[in-house]
């Protein structure tokens, strides 16, 4: 009797162990899984707002007058070239959030420039988390300019 006892402690400990290693295995796949997604969709964000800057940078004006703006419309070009380059190179979710950031800024500086000129805000972009505060109204009014793609996803205002 009590080697039967032990036999069906040993085995239920067999069982547990073996059911805990497949747990631990089924979550490890999708961790993985999970950062690749990540970094999938971090890219395509990041190539699908590199993509409008260099739209809106090929119809923007080549030469301004107003200092400010010339200043804005070179920012934006360093921004352009900066994530144009780091996109060729990136390899994490990081790199990618930051080209993302990089095209941002420069649809921000590309809108100061045509504030300066007195013509109509371009595409401005998905509001931050933690920026300035707008009033509802404000948000309502922006909402339309911002652009969609597949991989933007839904915006938080």
């Amino acid at each position: 009797m009590q080697n039967a006892i032990e036999v069906a402690i040993a085995a239920f400990g067999a069982v547990v162990a073996i059911v805990l290693i497949f747990a631990a295995v089924l979550g490890l796949r999708s961790s993985i899984d999970t950062r690749r997604r990540r970094k999938a969709r971090a890219r395509a964000d990041a190539e699908a707002w590199t993509r409008l800057l260099d739209n809106q940078l090929a119809i923007a004006p080549s030469y301004v007058t107003d200092v400010e703006a010339a200043a804005a419309l070179d920012r934006a070009r360093k921004l352009h070239h900066n994530a144009g380059e780091s996109l060729k190179t990136a390899k994490k979710t990081k790199q990618y959030e930051r080209i993302r950031t990089y095209a941002l800024a420069g649809l921000h500086n590309l809108n100061v420039v045509r504030r300066r000129l007195g013509k109509a805000p371009g595409p401005q972009g998905p509001m931050p988390f933690n920026g300035a505060s707008a009033t509802a109204v404000d948000r309502a009014d922006v909402q339309h300019d911002i652009p969609t793609s597949p991989s933007t996803g839904l915006y938080f205002y």
